[in-house]
């Protein structure tokens, strides 16, 4: 099936005035409403893609539909960030000499693992393909991210290249560390207080059973 750069089971300039970012760059609440948006976003386009595999599996050829989707909940800088790529042949023939490509700024990321790109000789009726990318952004702040490009043939003989796009994920909330650090603080200040409630009922008993045993002697 040709080589997509990675291994599909692997689930392993900011565009804005740095002074109205202030201090910690992002509004780390608004930019979980952003993210929150988003991945409802890829949940409709999978919807989409079902449905549409529905209406054209009559046409006898193939048919690619790509889903682009970031498999974080939250992205921070200077850390990875996976995207990944899911090309669905919802047609009734097989897709030939099937290419993916995807642009991300040099300025904004770096690339950690995957290539931007992949391959494939064909996809079956049916079937579908997995390709992930991994890449970590340099800074905080709104980070551009275009649709990726498929394209594909009816045949291996075809001189016709069919093109397809994927959904755009529109701008990219990166948050700082700063932020990151504020998120993990409530769930640090729960788990301290579960540690002290665990060990204040463990050492109740045995402070309750000392004076109990104390007086048992005496008598």
């Amino acid at each position: 099936m040709g080589s997509s750069g990675i291994n599909a089971e692997y689930m392993g300039s900011s565009g804005i005035n740095a002074e109205y970012m202030g201090s910690s760059g992002i509004n780390a609440e608004y930019m979980g409403h952003e993210w929150d948006v988003a991945r409802m976003r890829a949940r409709l386009l999978l919807l989409a893609v079902c449905a549409m595999g529905c209406a054209v599996r009559s046409e006898g050829k193939a048919h690619l539909l790509i889903q682009k989707a970031m498999l974080t909940n939250r992205p921070f800088a200077g850390k990875d960030l996976p995207i990944r790529y899911r090309i669905f042949n919802v047609g009734d023939a097989a897709a030939h000499d099937v290419t993916l490509e995807d642009e991300w700024s040099a300025e904004e990321f770096q690339p950690v693992s995957g290539l931007q790109s992949g391959t494939w000789s064909h996809i079956a009726p049916g079937a579908n393909m997995s390709h992930i990318v991994v890449l970590r952004p340099y800074s905080y702040g709104y980070k551009t991210s275009t649709a990726a490009k498929v394209t594909y043939k009816h045949s291996e003989s075809d001189d016709q290249v069919q093109v397809s796009f994927s959904n755009d994920l529109g701008p990219l909330p990166v948050l700082s560390s700063k932020d990151d650090d504020k998120l993990a603080a409530p769930h640090m200040t729960e788990w301290l207080t579960f540690i002290g409630m665990a060990v204040a009922s463990a050492l109740l008993p045995l402070l309750m059973f000392r004076p109990a045993q104390s007086h048992a002697k005496k008598a």
